[in-house]
């Protein structure tokens, strides 16, 4: 609806720096285009950006001077409704992040007109020697370091880049750097160019009949003469009484025959959009369900009940691997759909929506949607768009797609609720499942949490009765849950004749895997670690290869021989010789999925194996094609990563391999615990799945730990009356929320005092029960070229401790804000 004419100004939340609501006149050109929801290109500074119309202001509320106009409206229909707009602007309160960054979340990525910096030089190549090292540029700006050498040597071939692209591959700090001082020295500019969306609708050009049947059918008798190959087209169009792609028509009647046609009035030309589909074939509902048993079918009732009732109805479904949580979905769904209402599955990993998705389609036909980042950028847009159209009953989806536009949504599932996925890493910092809470929240709908592990905090308030609490405790068809035995990965080591070398297959799992794979089934084995090895290490001096931008060792990939940083992506070739005592005694510490990968085959080198991780599915579908040929039986050993280890069901596997339980124990974090027992009982659980028996092997240096005899014994109150006095006596959730501050400079002195002064000025003004844990360094102490130091904000109430967080740092000038994270409710504290 356009704007009342007194309405003269807009209210634009913007996704970028000052990532805040800002008002701008609008031009009496675009008043009649202006609507709340729609995105506008407006000016911010020298560049023009996308942001996103949240309100309207008429000149008599607020007429500060000074105020820009907007430059053009960029949608001719509203992308946000309002409770869409009410729902980012709860998220972004809540999390104390930029409305504007939560709306880019919520819409497909891809789609805004943006400008972006670039970088040209403006003297003469002649200037940069190839040694970088020419007379005036060694006055003017020193000597430069071998980074800054690197990038100025990119600069001088390319002569104008993208700021982007040079802070892609070098530390910020060092591109800034060097950037100030060639423009200082007028050297280079630094410009604002704009540039399109990345992602727009797809189109193709379509021929069809301009003329009635009788005057095309005459016109046909004239042409079978004289223009054969028109006539043929014409005939073709008049048979199909359809349109045709105009390549097929040039292949018809050939180009000047097409335009020949066209002049004379017969055919015309059309474009039409066309929707990039992410499946690779249509599909059609069968119509044989399974009978639920009692315990699922009492879940499914249950739930029937609250969804009439439009009131917020929030459920857990605590269910044991392969107890039938997702026929519970399918039926509870069945009924939604069935009542003309809609319905949104969150799952958390990208390897199982293509997964999720099939069992939907294969229920409900072609009226599931996916939204998902493994799709293609188009392909994700045509899916955002379909299921704002209406198009789809059901959307399957990782984290993004808890904002996905329904505008008749009656359920959300969370499938896998527990798992940390579902917590965006970086800005905006939202927890998808508790997203899909206040979702539910506010449109008085149902919201179903399923997990085998599920999280503490829900457990929690299952028990406090703020959920309605629902039980599967066995597995369907009355099918064993798998034995799990733990091997002490201390007297495998006692007993090893060969030192050096990891011992990677204890002689139980590795006669194991052998008897499995005689009988012709299945095996999975699971580590949480790529790569092939952990660390280089000098053997004569201890010296281990780094990354130069993190705290961390680099890791040695076997596929291209690099050693790689698997959190800025450094790259860099083994050295021949210790950087640091020029010996040659070098040696590899540690192992993962490459070298268990290359182990596995010298014990069974018959057999047919896939690794599954992050290496292997970088490529479009790779994670569906490895999925298939583990379901159709072509592969008979699986090794993966934590993306094999939940929500998949393979019959054949009997023989599930944990190779090793420690490694997330370890870890600074008060959820290690709760992660590893979840971790086992998810890997363990994708055993015995079918009509045979499972087992499960799992080494282990600790097995006497609580939290792997609860996974053994499949017993989570065991976890659960551990855990709780521990946190309960620390404040930590579910007794308590906490907000972790993350304090970072590329000056490692600067963090350490920035972080002290936030410390201080947070405790000069809290109040009890208000509590600090901090400052101290983080356990990943430098990334990518930044020193990072943090800080515990813990209270029992969530808006007490969220509004002295952000006054706080309100109070902090805004340099002095630059370099602090906020993370709500963090998953990770390392």
């Amino acid at each position: 609806m356009a704007i009342e004419p007194d309405h003269l100004l807009a209210e634009i939340a913007l996704p970028v720096p000052p990532r805040r609501v800002l008002t701008y006149t609008i031009p009496p050109a675009l008043q009649s285009q202006v609507e709340v929801g729609k995105r506008a290109l407006v000016p911010l500074g020298p560049r023009l950006v996308t942001g996103y119309i949240v309100g309207l202001l008429s000149s008599g509320q607020v007429n500060p001077p000074g105020l820009k106009p907007i430059d053009a409206i960029l949608d001719p229909e509203p992308l946000l409704d309002h409770h869409m707009l009410e729902l980012t602007r709860l998220v972004a309160d809540y999390y104390l992040t930029s409305w504007g960054l939560v709306i880019r979340a919520a819409l497909p990525p891809g789609i805004d007109r943006r400008t972006a910096r670039t970088v040209e030089l403006i003297e003469s190549p002649d200037l940069f020697p190839h040694a970088l090292s020419g007379e005036r540029l060694a006055q003017e700006a020193g000597t430069l370091g071998p980074i800054q050498q690197q990038m100025l040597a990119s600069l001088q071939v390319q002569r104008r880049m993208l700021l982007s692209s040079l802070k892609q591959r070098w530390p910020n700090e060092e591109v800034d750097r060097l950037i100030r001082m060639l423009v200082r020295q007028n050297l280079a500019k630094v410009e604002y160019r704009e540039c399109l969306p990345l992602i727009r609708p797809a189109y193709r050009s379509l021929l069809s009949l301009a003329v009635d049947h009788a005057s095309a059918e005459a016109e046909l008798t004239a042409l079978r003469r004289r223009a054969p190959r028109q006539a043929s087209l014409l005939d073709r169009l008049l048979q199909s009484d359809s349109k045709l792609a105009s390549v097929e028509a040039t292949v018809l009647a050939g180009a000047s025959g097409v335009r020949s046609l066209i002049a004379k009035g017969f055919i015309h030309r059309v474009t039409e959009e066309v929707e990039r589909s992410p499946w690779e074939e249509t599909a059609a509902a069968t119509g044989s369900w399974p009978e639920p048993n009692s315990a699922q079918q009492i879940a499914i009732d249950g739930l029937l009940e609250g969804l009439p009732s439009h009131t917020f109805f929030p459920a857990l479904l605590h269910g044991a691997t392969g107890s039938g949580k997702t026929e519970v979905y399918l039926r509870v769904i069945g009924e939604v759909v069935g009542q003309g209402r809609q319905a949104l599955v969150l799952v958390p990993e990208i390897a199982l929506t293509p997964v999720t998705a099939d069992r939907f389609r294969s229920r409900f036909g072609d009226r599931v949607a996916l939204l998902h980042s493994g799709l293609s950028p188009g392909e994700r847009l045509d899916q955002w768009h379909r299921i704002k159209r209406g198009m789809a009953d059901i959307v399957v989806g990782t984290r993004s797609a808890v904002f996905a536009p329904l505008s008749r949504l009656s359920l959300i599932v969370v499938d896998e609720e527990h798992d940390d996925s579902y917590k965006q890493q970086d800005e905006p910092r939202y927890h998808a499942r508790d997203v899909a809470l206040a979702r539910g929240q506010m449109l008085r709908i149902a919201v179903l949490l399923g997990s085998a592990t599920p999280a503490f905090e829900s457990v929690h308030r299952a028990k406090e009765g703020a959920y309605r609490l629902f039980l599967l405790p066995e597995r369907v068809e009355a099918r064993a849950l798998p034995s799990m035995t733990l091997i002490d990965m201390r007297e495998e080591h006692a007993k090893c004749k060969v030192r050096g070398a990891p011992l990677i297959f204890s002689r139980r799992l590795a006669d194991a895997i052998k008897e499995t794979l005689a009988k012709g089934e299945q095996v999975l084995l699971f580590l949480n670690r790529r790569g092939y090895a952990r660390v280089l290490l000098c053997r004569e001096c201890g010296f281990a290869l780094h990354c130069p931008h993190c705290s961390l060792p680099l890791i040695y990939h076997a596929v291209d021989a690099r050693m790689r940083c698997h959190y800025c992506d450094h790259r860099e070739r083994p050295p021949a010789r210790c950087p640091k005592c020029g010996g040659f005694a070098f040696g590899f510490l540690g192992y993962g999925t490459q070298q268990v990968e290359a182990a596995a085959r010298l014990l069974a080198p018959d057999a047919t194996m896939t690794r599954m991780d992050r290496d292997t599915t970088r490529r479009r579908r790779a994670h569906q094609q490895i999925l298939k040929t583990m379901e159709q039986g072509q592969t008979q050993v699986l090794i993966g990563t934590q993306m094999v280890g939940k929500g998949h069901d393979f019959p054949g596997i009997t023989l599930v391999g944990v190779l090793s339980a420690d490694a997330s124990m370890v870890l600074p974090d008060f959820r290690a615990g709760e992660r590893t027992y979840a971790l086992l009982t998810q890997v363990a659980g994708r055993a015995g799945r079918g009509d045979r028996p499972g087992q499960v092997l799992v080494q282990t240096y600790n097995p006497d730990h609580y939290s792997i005899l609860a996974a053994r014994n499949h017993d989570y109150e065991a976890l659960h009356r551990i855990e709780q006095p521990l946190r309960k006596k620390r404040g930590l959730p579910p007794f308590g929320f906490l907000v972790l501050l993350l304090v970072t400079s590329s000056n490692e002195g600067h963090a350490q005092e920035k972080a002290e002064r936030l410390t201080s000025l947070l405790l000069k003004r809290a109040v009890l029960p208000l509590a600090i844990e901090g400052p101290a360094p983080a356990p990943l102490y430098r990334l990518k070229g930044r020193y990072r130091w943090q800080i515990l904000a813990k209270g029992p109430d969530p808006s007490t401790l969220h509004h002295w967080i952000k006054e706080t740092i309100a109070l902090l000038p805004p340099s002095e804000q630059t370099g602090i994270e906020v993370d709500v409710d963090p998953v990770n504290l390392c």
